[in-house]
């Protein structure tokens, strides 16, 4: 049975649209991870969206910076298996989306 993923609203999807046009202007690609839209470096994931916040794929200590941020979760689409090196960053913390895409692109590339 596969979990149900949450849905984007509005604005973040409209975030995601816009930071992925930057990467994608850099090589980046759009896909699909557990029916949500993600971007790729190469073949490798290192961001996307979950619900109303996106997650990051980012290296130990950009990790540690990460989840010091309110609101911020090790990201676990299915419950009780948390994904080694993502971080899920809520809306709230919109404004640091970029940044820490930026990190995510480069330490996948």
């Amino acid at each position: 049975k596969t979990a149900t993923m949450p849905d984007a609203g509005p604005k973040t999807v409209e975030r995601f649209d816009r930071l992925a046009e930057t990467f994608i202007a850099r090589g980046a690609t759009r896909s699909q991870m557990f029916g949500m839209p993600v971007l790729k470096a190469g073949d490798k994931v290192f961001a996307g969206t979950f619900g109303d916040a996106m997650t990051f794929k980012l290296g130990p200590d950009d990790l540690a910076q990460a989840r010091v941020l309110t609101g911020v979760e090790p990201f676990e689409p299915m419950k009780g298996r948390p994904m080694k090196e993502w971080v899920l960053v809520p809306l709230a913390h919109a404004k640091r989306w970029s940044d820490l895409a930026e990190r995510a692109f480069t330490y996948l590339s």
